[in-house]
């Protein structure tokens, strides 16, 4: 691989310098960083088990290290790191632990995005259940912070009076904090096959999104496509047409019809009107990676290989920052294969443009190299 390597030994030790790293894609070497930084703050490597000292900023770096760890797909090691950290209560995670750092301060120093990785990571080592549990006692949190918010209350139920604004943003704060906890529900219900209990969640996450209805009809919508039930996925798609109509014009939501139309054709084997469709899309929205893929798929099924395989290769030359994505790379190695002898040398090609451009993370299976 020719990836540019960051040296970690330039990199200051410093709780934002493990940014660069990430920005270019050098996860491993991020988690390195972390791992120092960690030290720095009298943690990490070897201290399971000693007394220590919490602080916000050896939170943020537990937080990122522990994403970098699932970004990496390494989650026994991410849950191992967890552990020590139990349920995310206990004491010395609060501020009132520490009054003489954080004289006046109240609650909990853990980010919240921390709490939900926490919640999500057994999903991810065949436990979806145990994380679901985890989620729906977010979810009884967020639901108790914002009842005590709309009683006039502070957040933890204390009769602390908050200026106007100050509560209207701990609302918006508190709302937007439950949605992404719903939307992780519905993900692992979906992940679990129990696609009823997905659905109601998506469902009842739009009267906390509302802007995001048509979005979320959608992927409902896609739900039933994807298990077969056509005929429940046209309804989904005709609320979505008649919520874009309410609406009147918008870019977005016009391509969220269209999309919608495509994938109906799709699953009816109507690759001439579905194509029709997806090129109707990419006049509104030309980037569109999804719109772009499929569309070539579409011509692949239609018997046209070679057009099929021009227009992936063209996108994945002209913009690699957007098109060197495992998927396309997937479609575009199976037309390889299917176009020519000579596939492992432009496979080879494709991987050399990976190394040079995508992280420590990528999936090489795509490429379909062994």
């Amino acid at each position: 691989m020719t990836h540019n390597k960051a040296s970690r030994c330039g990199v200051p030790l410093t709780c934002c310098n493990s940014s660069p790293l990430q920005s270019s894609k050098n996860w491993r070497a991020a988690v390195d960083l972390t791992g120092r930084l960690l030290t720095a703050h009298g943690q990490g490597y070897g201290k399971a088990g000693q007394p220590t000292s919490h602080t916000t900023d050896s939170l943020q770096l537990w937080f990122v290290r522990l994403s970098l760890l699932t970004k990496l797909n390494l989650f026994q090691n991410a849950e191992l790191e967890c552990e020590p950290f139990g349920n995310l209560d206990q004491p010395d995670l609060y501020y009132e632990y520490y009054p003489t750092v954080y004289p006046g301060r109240r609650g909990s120093m853990v980010p919240f995005s921390m709490r939900l990785l926490h919640a999500e990571l057994p999903q991810y080592l065949g436990k979806p259940q145990e994380a679901l549990d985890r989620l729906y006692n977010l979810k009884t949190i967020c639901l108790a912070i914002l009842e005590n918010l709309e009683k006039g209350l502070a957040e933890d139920g204390s009769m602390i009076t908050l200026a106007q604004e100050n509560r209207q943003a701990s609302l918006t704060l508190w709302r937007s904090r439950l949605s992404r906890v719903m939307y992780s529900m519905a993900n692992c219900l979906l992940l679990m096959k129990d696609y009823v209990l997905a659905v109601e969640t998506y469902h009842s996450i739009i009267q906390y999104e509302p802007q995001q209805r048509v979005q979320l009809l959608s992927g409902i919508g896609r739900i039933f496509l994807q298990i077969g039930d056509v005929k429940t996925a046209e309804r989904y798609f005709q609320d979505v047409e008649k919520a874009y109509q309410m609406k009147g014009s918008n870019l977005s939501h016009a391509t969220c019809v269209l999309m919608n139309r495509a994938f109906v054709y799709l699953s009816q084997n109507n690759y001439t009107d579905a194509h029709a469709t997806f090129l109707e899309v990419l006049k509104i929205d030309p980037k569109n990676p999804v719109a772009n893929n499929n569309a070539a798929v579409c011509l692949l099924y239609l018997g046209r290989l070679k057009e099929s395989l021009g227009q992936l290769e063209g996108l994945v030359q002209q913009d690699p920052a957007l098109y060197l994505h495992e998927s396309v790379l997937f479609n575009l190695t199976t037309m390889y294969e299917l176009e020519s002898s000579r596939s492992t040398q432009k496979k080879q090609a494709l991987l050399d443009a990976v190394a040079c451009r995508e992280g420590d993370s990528f999936n090489t299976q795509c490429l379909k190299l062994v």
